[in-house]
């Protein structure tokens, strides 16, 4: 009888751990080496490349970045500036992955298509990172678009496996871009008053997504787990991110690494989900075991007034 009950605090004991561990999350940031449209010089993609890691070091983040091939090279040739930037992230000590050469969606073109657009990815960087002592193993699908149908799904599962990439998921996927087109027509107008109006409703609506998605894990697992939040190499992020890493470290995050957070076996989940929508993982994995309209209600909007900015 004392074993049965030593048996069972032990087991109570090992889910209050799962249950009310401190809250984690992997700050992964795609499109570098940088995405704006009016940082559009080597100076301005610098500034911009500085702040955004100066944000990450204040708050002692290690991201990962995604790097998309194209922005490497232009008219066949390296683009020296371009790799500096990506220099910048190293020796910061983030990791950088894959985000193909010109972030084109395998919904949307063929399997052998969407390989060479991997491999031009690859070509670009991964002899590179080996000489800088790094490592590249993860990659990001664009729009997050994992196959349409099963044929180019399993196409995709093979492209990736031959080249031994780590799939890098997302659990707090979100409508920023939106934010950050608005918010570069308001810098490029010079309109600061609109510009930090933006930027304070981003902060908050990527707070709201963060609590939406913590929520819906918590009904899948019963239990916390660590999240993966996706975002920009963007001017809007250059000057926000600050504000919003303090935001989710008042809400009780840890930042971890993204291999840290992909140790946590909810990331082995069944994902069935086949659509031409690029979705979070939570949404992917809720589909695959029949969740249905009511689980995904609540879902954060961006404000007409950002997105009418857009059009």
């Amino acid at each position: 009888m004392k074993l049965h009950i030593l048996l069972l605090l032990i087991i109570l004991q090992s889910f209050a751990k799962q249950v009310f561990a401190q809250k984690q999350i992997a700050i992964t940031i795609d499109d570098l080496p940088t995405v704006s449209r009016i940082m559009n010089t080597d100076a301005l993609r610098a500034e911009l490349t500085d702040q955004l890691l100066g944000h990450l070091k204040q708050h002692k983040v290690q991201a990962t970045g995604y790097v998309i091939g194209e922005k490497l090279v232009k008219d066949g040739k390296i683009i020296p500036a371009q790799y500096g930037l990506l220099r910048k992230w190293l020796k910061a000590g983030h990791s950088l992955g894959n985000h193909t050469f010109g972030h084109l969606g395998i919904n949307d073109i063929s399997a052998a298509a969407y390989e060479a657009d991997v491999l031009g990815a690859d070509t670009l960087l991964r002899g590179f990172l080996h000489k800088e002592g790094a490592e590249l193993k993860y990659f990001r699908h664009p729009y997050l678009h994992r196959g349409n149908t099963a044929e180019k799904r399993d196409s995709l599962e093979m492209i990736l496996a031959k080249y031994k990439y780590i799939q890098a998921p997302v659990t707090v996927d979100n409508d920023e871009y939106l934010f950050a087109a608005a918010f570069d027509k308001a810098m490029g107008s010079k309109n600061q008053l609109l510009a930090d109006s933006i930027s304070k409703t981003y902060v908050n609506y990527m707070m709201d997504y963060v609590h939406y998605y913590e929520s819906q894990a918590d009904s899948l697992f019963h239990r916390r787990i660590p999240h993966i939040l996706l975002m920009h190499a963007n001017l809007l992020n250059s000057k926000a991110l600050g504000q919003l890493l303090s935001r989710l470290e008042a809400d009780g995050y840890q930042f971890v690494t993204l291999q840290k957070a992909l140790e946590d076996p909810c990331y082995l989940t069944e994902d069935q989900y086949i659509d031409k929508r690029g979705i979070s993982w939570i949404h992917r994995w809720a589909i695959t075991i029949g969740k249905k309209g009511a689980f995904f209600k609540g879902e954060p909007t961006v404000p007409k007034f950002v997105s009418d900015l857009t059009q």
